[in-house]
């Protein structure tokens, strides 16, 4: 069987994911044909290194997750691991954990293949239109993410406590960061620009997207790192000159991540990284060519100077021992991905209505105000999804492993939903659904497809102009023009 999408197919499909084509053709076999393809074909560099990660941490998560939970047992101290006494349930009575906090996880891992699936889908279109350009890495990565982050939640619930709720936000950090490296890789664009002066003559300008090695070097890496140190300090402070040293280094950390995205978000002196332009003046005395700020860079520049006063508080909590460095790590990346998310959303918008009002499909008034309230009305239900399962995890919270263990008891609950999920498996729920809807967006911004993303531009055909086509062109006979460059490719991610 064929599934084909013509022009009438969903608006949300043709012009808001932008990714999805307008006669996309999907059969079986090619389809059994991408998923073998992926095991040996392609740009999927950063899906392995998910892989590969998940593997390597989760088998030694799970070893030290069942000595903990194995102590407990053996000597008998219900201390060790911090339960909701009053919604325990034992699995059958054989296994002595909470199973509903363990089945609670099942949902991300269900979400987790709905991406997966949903992404071959997408990727087999491609392939079947014959496309040459697009990188489906991150949006596989995303649900592999997934599923690990179901199986890391899973082994900190088998036995609940201070030093084993690193393993629970292993793969948020990963969510995290490839949101961020999504949004990023969204304007990784190599542009290729016909000179005007000679129409012989190409220009290629890049931005970089971030390499897979790079995202696991300086950032992964150091986040799992000191995420393990910075809990064992909190648990029982390391000798001083230990955690001196610790801190120091976590500090010099912490400023490189925010001068790579000072960098990132063209912050910096332009000539910190490349010679400044030299111009002579009438009189023949040399000066340096001033830069003026680009307009609305004052608007980045007061954010991203807020969010470095809260990450270096943030900073200063950690280091004084009012703030667990695995929520100071974990609240630094939704802060940063939920400002990139806002300002790519803002922009996504602004494309959208350029679509509608000036696209070559005509629209009624009512469907071009129709069309980006639903897009706002969804995002915004993500929100209220995701304000509801905070809800549930901070006001009604059942444990809190920060604390002593009998303190920790006088928070138990009685179970909220068919005498089973307690109000912290609701904040399971919630929170994945929040996250796959906001993530099902991210994944279209981050522009897999770029062949499809240039005939979204061509169909999106007015609006502001950047360059006509090549004057030799059948399509500038026809008087087509697009908002990006002719050439589009994806900069690979290893």
């Amino acid at each position: 069987a064929v599934v084909s999408t013509q022009s009438t197919g969903p608006i949300i499909s043709r012009y808001i994911f932008n990714y999805l084509n307008t006669d996309r053709e999907v059969s079986f076999s090619v389809w059994l044909r991408v998923v073998v393809n992926w095991f040996y074909r392609g740009q999927k560099g950063l899906s392995y290194l998910t892989g590969f990660l998940a593997w390597m941490l989760l088998v030694s998560a799970f070893q030290v997750v069942n000595a903990k939970w194995g102590e407990m047992i053996e000597k008998g101290d219900r201390d060790v691991c911090y339960y909701n006494e009053k919604c325990y349930r034992p699995y059958l009575g054989y296994y002595d954990v909470s199973v509903n906090g363990i089945a609670s996880n099942m949902c991300f891992m269900v979400h987790g293949a709905i991406l997966i699936i949903s992404v071959s889908l997408a990727e087999t279109s491609c392939y079947s239109l014959k496309h040459k350009n697009y990188d489906y890495s991150i949006p596989y990565s995303f649900g592999m993410a997934f599923i690990f982050e179901g199986f890391g939640s899973l082994l900190y619930h088998i036995c609940p406590s201070q030093i084993i709720f690193q393993f629970d936000t292993l793969f948020m950090f990963v969510i995290s960061q490839y949101v961020i490296a999504a949004l990023v890789d969204g304007h990784a664009v190599r542009k290729t620009y016909i000179d005007k002066i000679s129409s012989d003559k190409l220009v290629k300008r890049s931005v970089k997207s971030i390499r897979s090695p790079k995202l696991f070097l300086f950032f992964l890496g150091p986040a799992y790192g000191f995420n393990f140190l910075g809990n064992l300090h909190y648990i029982e402070p390391l000798p001083t000159p230990i955690a001196t040293a610790f801190f120091i280094m976590l500090g010099v950390w912490v400023l490189g991540i925010l001068a790579w995205a000072a960098y990132k978000a063209d912050l910096l002196p332009s000539s910190y990284f490349r010679p400044a332009k030299i111009v002579f003046t009438e009189s023949g005395e040399a000066q340096e060519e001033s830069r003026k700020v680009p307009k609305g860079r004052c608007v980045t520049i007061i954010v991203f100077s807020a969010y470095c006063i809260a990450v270096i508080l943030g900073f200063i909590l950690v280091c004084t021992g009012h703030l667990v460095i695995s929520i100071f790590i974990l609240g630094e990346l939704i802060i940063a991905l939920m400002l990139m998310t806002a300002a790519a959303f803002v922009s996504l918008l602004k494309d959208l209505w350029t679509t509608i009002a000036h696209g070559t499909t005509a629209y009624s008034r009512k469907l071009r105000c129709l069309i980006p309230t639903g897009v706002i009305l969804y995002l915004a239900s993500g929100m209220i999804i995701m304000g509801i399962s905070l809800f549930f995890f901070v006001i009604l919270e059942v444990t809190n492993k920060s604390l002593d263990a009998w303190e920790s008891r006088n928070l138990n609950k009685d179970c909220l939903l068919q005498d089973f999920y307690d109000a912290h498996d609701l904040w399971h729920f919630f929170a994945s659904h929040a996250l796959l809807m906001i993530v099902l967006v991210v994944m279209q911004m981050s522009k897999p497809c770029r062949d499809c993303y240039l005939k979204y531009k061509v169909d999106q055909k007015a609006g502001s102009l950047v360059d006509q086509l090549n004057p030799d062109s059948d399509a500038a006979t026809k008087g087509v023009f697009i908002q990006e460059p002719v050439v589009m490719k994806v900069i690979p991610l290893s």
